[in-house]
């Protein structure tokens, strides 16, 4: 069966997103079927910075927390 597993960090740190993303593929030995990725800028916000979120597809027998 195929699940969806989302990750959720800012644009401008990257880094800490891929790192997590890839720990968890790594820990739990996920099969990925598929990657997207969607930015939500807010340029006006607090930050000035927007989320970036990975949107991982994966094939298991059940969700993978």
């Amino acid at each position: 069966m195929i699940f969806v597993r989302t990750f959720k960090g800012y644009e401008d740190k990257t880094t800490n997103l891929d790192q997590d993303a890839n720990e968890w593929i790594r820990e739990n030995a996920i099969d990925v079927v598929d990657v997207k990725v969607v930015l939500s800028h807010e340029p006006v916000g607090r930050a000035g910075t927007g989320d970036l979120l990975f949107t991982i597809l994966y094939r298991s027998d059940a969700p993978v927390p």
